[in-house]
């Protein structure tokens, strides 16, 4: 009876909002697409956090996890965590627990943004805002630089405040979020920054979708930054966009249960 609610709920709301409902069908066409794909298994041994810093650096920072500020915003992001309240899905949990960004990936980026000191990264997915928290806490600590973000509303139980809700209020000064499609935001950010340090894909994890967004964001990437993807493993969509540039991947392990993996390129 719960699931004939929730679909109900969903198709009332694509009635009552044609251009979600579109997004939904083409959502659930990709998904469907992935399927029916035969994963390919990488060419390269996925590394852990410390080595995968090793590599991006040349050798030249050690992973860092110990700072006071790590520290608190860890501690921040459970107390959030905590007392979300509700159910998923509902308006005060829009998402699940376990759709942000994972496992090491947090202090990747952190220690990553420290040692680049970027100026533009931009990001697809935000949900809570896990990633762009760690993004924006080296940010902070740089005094430079901005994050923009993308993330799309087109569920009934989906809504703006809930985007990044897990940011720590005195990181948001150099956070800026765009509500829509990646393949429509992208355009009108590279129209207005045609070059950026650091790419990361973690919006919907479909072929067709990272392929768009790994294509649009490659040429605007300055030589030295990064693209970066959440959940390689779902398609062959970093395998083929890799091999398809001639670059070395590293592949650095997320979590090990379940497993997931984090794909990393350096232009």
């Amino acid at each position: 009876m719960k699931n004939i609610s929730f679909y109900l709920s969903l198709l009332k709301f694509s009635l009552l909002h044609p251009k979600s409902g579109i997004n939904l069908i083409n959502e659930a066409n990709q998904v469907h697409d992935d399927d029916t794909q035969k994963f390919k298994n990488f060419d390269y041994d996925p590394v852990d956090l410390s080595l995968a810093l090793k590599l991006i650096t040349d050798n030249q920072i050690d992973f860092k996890n110990t700072s006071l500020e790590i520290n608190n915003l860890k501690k921040h992001l459970e107390s959030f965590f905590k007392n979300l309240s509700g159910d998923y899905p509902s308006n005060t949990k829009p998402y699940p627990i376990d759709y942000s960004i994972s496992g090491d990936s947090g202090p990747l980026l952190y220690n990553l943004c420290k040692f680049v000191k970027p100026e533009i990264i931009i990001e697809t997915g935000v949900a809570y805002g896990v990633s762009s928290s760690y993004i924006l806490q080296a940010l902070n600590e740089n005094n430079k630089a901005k994050l923009i973000s993308i993330d799309s509303i087109f569920r009934p139980w989906q809504s703006k405040k809930m985007i990044g809700a897990a940011i720590p209020k005195n990181l948001l000064d150099r956070w800026e979020l765009k509500i829509g499609t990646s393949e429509k935001m992208l355009n009108e950010i590279f129209s207005k920054f045609p070059s950026i340090d650091i790419f990361l894909h973690d919006s919907l994890h479909t072929y067709k979708n990272m392929s768009l967004e790994f294509k649009k964001s490659w040429p605007f990437i300055n030589s030295g930054g990064f693209l970066l993807s959440d959940d390689v493993l779902n398609n062959n969509a970093f395998s083929d966009f890799y091999t398809s540039i001639k670059k070395e991947p590293i592949i650095m392990i997320q979590d090990k249960k379940p497993v997931s993996y984090l794909g990393i390129l350096k232009k």
